[in-house]
């Protein structure tokens, strides 16, 4: 038994989900509010089989699982952290740290103590310190319209005119020197050896994980000549601006409940957002939003908004800059707006991003360069004026307005670029199809290229087939020459592992013989769905699988199958969970282990297609015997969603019955039943 059936096994699941949803007991099932949408009425939607150690929303979400899949949904963690979680919450010992590692958490707790005090004494300075620059700080919060309670709840803070307060204020509450450049807040001058406080003279803004713990900071300057404007926290063992999202922490319950994010560039920016109750908010510090951080957003929504202002992203011509030097320049330069880059991000991350524009001269009139000195000469009326073109986060009309005009980025370019340029010039057109049609190439999904492609022929009014012959092509996501995951065998044995046992918590072999075979032989993935698809059922997806664990690897092999950019084992192995890889190596050793045969491809296939076939009929068949439950006790309770239950009963019969046809047409012609296979 390994450890994550473990915790399934000594896991109550009913005790863990009431102490977020008030459960009622209702037949053999317990019922309540679903916490992942909000609700129109008090219908309960959400239930929960404790035979089973499941979970299921019958409303809005549709989304079901177990124990692990309702700590990662609620929390917003990952596979890893919820394991720890469970492990703790039932006593399940976790493989013990080695000395090494152990000493690397000390570490890091030891850092993360020292940045929270420092978080304390620059904010202690900014609400008490006298003098004229501690009172510059807290003018120029007030000027940007920040309220007593915002500076609060960020801690936001200020690092006096000195070369050594912070030094001397750490030292002498007994933190080593090298423990202060560790964490960012000294520097040692390389020449002489001369050591000082890295942040003087500048409004100190925390930045937490997404967990709240404290990991660096970035500083503004406060006198308009210093240089840079924003200063970051180094690069340490906690910081790394490239994999944080500030304001996660304290965004990613609203993140959830929206189902979307709105990333802006300024952190200051999402304070005031925050102040407003726009509280879906957070920012990429002033740079253009990588890969890890897109990740860490769709842990919690599959939507990603980027907040651009109109007249910096949004200008043509810097669009066109951007693109160009997305092909050209050193891999070290990052652009503000990177649209190529987030089409390829949208493609194998299976995102939606999207552009809103927001206004840019009210804003550069209160927070521009100078902005804060010009607000202060408008009068009264003026000031008004200008208040009123500004979004307002805390409107929700204004809000229900900002989502419903974001932008596909491949829309947003085309409208970007063509606005304002002679469309009636060849050249133009020629020079905006080449612009263009590359990024339209990065789309992942056919459809919409097409839909792209034909949208950008209506604007520049060319014939579609010019574009075509244009287009640079799209390079195929399911390259050739492809080797198997690492630990993988390059062919299967005709033979499946035995049945399932009985107990309800064990993971199902018949999934991880699906799983490790397809591990084994990727390729196999596309001959499964056509199949299916010709059988008239759907395709292979995570929902057929019942274990977390065999959802989540099962979704790695996926987007690793989409993807160009790395072999997919390459791509399976850098991007799955950590925690996952045990199980990974399992799930693989299950499929090569289970019989000694080695057959053709073509055998293995058949007996893939067959076990698959199991695997959906079982899925279904579990889903309906729960509908079947449900309906039955809502019905005898004259509860109004009998009805609806009676509806979904019918269309998942309908969904069994193609499976039973399916597997009848394929064992009539001697392919429903492989040799020595006794899946079910």
């Amino acid at each position: 038994m390994t450890v994550v059936d473990d915790i399934k096994s000594r896991i109550d699941i009913v005790e863990l989900i009431a102490e977020t949803v008030k459960l009622r007991k209702s037949g053999r099932t317990f019922t309540g509010l679903c916490p992942f949408h909000a609700h129109k009425n008090n219908t309960p939607s959400f239930a929960v089989w404790p035979e089973s150690g499941n979970w299921r929303c019958f409303g809005q979400c549709n989304e079901g699982g177990d124990a692990f899949k309702f700590i990662m949904k609620r929390d917003g963690l990952d596979f890893a952290e919820a394991l720890r979680v469970l492990a703790q919450r039932t006593g399940v010992e976790l493989a013990q740290r080695t000395p090494a590692e152990q000493e690397r958490d000390d570490n890091l707790g030891h850092l993360r103590q020292l940045l929270e005090e420092a978080a304390i004494y620059y904010h202690h300075l900014l609400k008490n310190a006298p003098g004229p620059g501690p009172q510059a700080a807290r003018e120029h919060l007030a000027q940007r319209g920040l309220t007593e309670q915002a500076v609060e709840m960020f801690q936001l803070g200020y690092a006096p005119d000195s070369w050594d307060a912070a030094l001397k204020y750490f030292t002498g509450k007994s933190y080593a020197q090298q423990d202060l450049l560790d964490a960012g807040l000294i520097v040692v001058k390389e020449d002489d050896a001369r050591v000082f406080d890295r942040f003087r003279e500048r409004l100190m803004i925390p930045v937490r994980d997404e967990r709240g713990r404290m990991i660096g900071f970035q500083a503004r300057a406060l006198k308009l000549d210093a240089i840079p404007k924003f200063m970051n926290s180094p690069q340490t063992a906690l910081f790394d601006k490239g994999r944080t999202l500030f304001g996660l922490d304290r965004a990613r319950k609203a993140i959830r409940e929206a189902e979307a994010a709105i990333v802006v560039e300024g952190n200051l920016d999402v304070v005031a957002a925050h102040q407003a109750g726009f509280n879906n908010v957070v920012s990429s510090q002033g740079t253009a939003i990588t890969e890890h951080q897109m990740r860490l957003l769709k842990k919690y929504a599959r939507r990603i908004m980027l907040a651009l202002d109109a007249d910096a992203a949004g200008s043509a011509a810097t669009l066109r800059a951007l693109t160009i030097a997305r092909e050209t320049l050193d891999r070290d330069y990052e652009p503000g707006f990177d649209p190529r880059g987030l089409i390829r991000f949208e493609g194998h991350l299976g995102t939606d991003v999207r552009i809103i524009s927001l206004p840019s001269d009210p804003d550069e009139v209160i927070h521009g360069e100078d902005g804060h000195h010009e607000w202060q000469k408008l009068t009264r009326d003026e000031k008004s004026s200008v208040s009123d073109q500004v979004v307002k986060p805390d409107d929700p009309t204004d809000y229900a307005r900002m989502a419903r005009s974001a932008e596909p980025v491949v829309a947003y370019v085309i409208r970007v670029l063509t606005a304002g340029r002679d469309l009636d010039d060849p050249k133009v057109k020629t020079e905006l199809a080449a612009t263009i049609l590359p990024l339209i190439d990065d789309v992942a999904q056919p459809i919409e290229r097409d839909t792209y492609r034909q949208k950008l022929a209506r604007v520049l009014r060319v014939d579609e087939r010019a574009l075509a012959v244009r287009s640079t092509g799209r390079r195929d996501h399911r390259p050739a020459g492809r080797r198997p995951p690492a630990g993988g065998s390059a062919q299967v044995a005709d033979v499946a592992p035995p049945a399932e046992r009985a107990v309800a918590q064990e993971v199902s072999r018949l999934e991880a013989y699906c799983l490790g075979t397809l591990l084994a032989q990727p390729e196999l993935l596309y001959k499964v769905d056509r199949e299916l698809q010709a059988l008239g059922l759907s395709k292979l997806a995570a929902d057929d699988f019942v274990a977390v664990e065999h959802q989540l690897i099962f979704g790695a092999l996926v987007a690793a199958l989409e993807q160009v950019d790395l072999e997919p084992a390459d791509h399976l192995a850098a991007r799955l969970d950590p925690a996952l890889l045990p199980h990974l190596a399992a799930v693989q050793a299950a499929a090569t282990t289970s019989g000694q045969a080695v057959v053709s491809e073509a055998r293995s296939s058949e007996a893939l297609i067959g076990a698959v076939l199991r695997l959906r009929r079982r899925t279904v068949g579990n889903w309906l015997r729960e509908l079947r439950f449900m309906a039955e006790d809502a019905g005898e309770q004259g509860d109004q969603r009998a009805e609806a239950y009676q509806t979904e009963i019918s269309r998942q019969a309908l969904a069994l019955a193609g499976v039973d046809q399916a597997l009848a047409r394929r064992g009539k012609r001697g392919a429903g039943r492989p040799q020595k296979i006794n899946l079910r």
